[in-house]
């Protein structure tokens, strides 16, 4: 039983990543004339725009990441605790997961868009308006990233806090430690490493998304955005393959660099 189990698991597994990225990689080296070659690689390495948006959707994403792990704790916290309505709060931050980036680009474009719930209640009330276009604006698509980013790094933070000791906590609080201290100086220290973790997945989960920039993004060149027009309207399959891989290859990077750091967090613990 345990065969047949783990050969369906292998089956799954060449059929929903071996053979894709197969394709991925050999398209990306495919050159004019069907010749395999480094070009695309080259073309797309030689372009600032496209070496402009690859980092600019780095920085990006790493910079929601970060605000959205720091927006996450409080939250997380409360989850963890087990605080009034603690299970509705999971319930909604785990219903993230299930949306896509486009759910997101639409909520933004329901609430910031040229015909949406500020633009209109801000005609209506002064007969304004300055919040029309207010979607396309970096601030807008930094609130997009943030919906999915917050709720994701609650869930992730949480778990690391319910492994947290009580016995330290309630130490801390018979020697007098006030709310304050107790969440600087005891509970901090200890999340350092699941927050730096979080931090890492949330920008890896970012940069794997597209939906939200692909409705609003507009200010900033979302890499995996500019992978789809090369693919579907510019039909540049080869040339879109060598940029999925160089961007499979930057997240790859930094998953080493978040194993890199869970495994020196482990070490110093011990």
């Amino acid at each position: 039983m345990r065969g047949v189990l783990l050969g369906i698991l292998a089956l799954a597994l060449g059929a929903g990543i071996v053979l894709p990225m197969g394709f991925l990689g050999i398209a990306s080296l495919r050159g004019p004339g069907g010749t395999f070659s480094f070009l695309n690689y080259a073309d797309v390495l030689a372009s600032p725009y496209f070496t402009g948006s690859l980092v600019a959707t780095i920085l990006f994403c790493a910079a929601t990441a970060g605000l959205g792990t720091l927006i996450a704790v409080p939250t997380a916290w409360w989850i963890a605790r087990r605080r009034r309505a603690a299970r509705i709060l999971r319930a909604l931050c785990q219903v993230s997961f299930a949306f896509s980036g486009v759910v997101y680009g639409m909520l933004v474009l329901t609430l910031l868009g040229n015909s949406g719930v500020v633009s209109l209640l801000e005609s209506f009330l002064f007969g304004t308006e300055f919040s029309r276009g207010a979607v396309y604006t970096t601030a807008a698509l930094a609130l997009g990233y943030l919906g999915f980013q917050a709720p994701r790094a609650a869930i992730l933070l949480a778990q690391a806090m319910e492994r947290l000791d009580p016995a330290m906590l309630a130490a801390a609080r018979v020697l007098g430690a006030s709310p304050r201290q107790l969440a600087l100086l005891v509970v901090l220290p200890q999340l350092r490493l699941p927050m730096a973790t979080t931090f890492l997945a949330i920008t890896l989960m970012s940069m794997a998304s597209f939906g939200t920039a692909l409705l609003i993004a507009r200010t900033i060149e979302i890499f995996p955005v500019l992978i789809y027009r090369e693919f579907v309207g510019f039909g540049e399959i080869n040339r879109a393959a060598a940029m999925g891989v160089l961007l499979a290859t930057c997240c790859l990077v930094l998953e080493a660099v978040a194993r890199f750091v869970a495994a020196r967090g482990r070490r110093y613990a011990a």
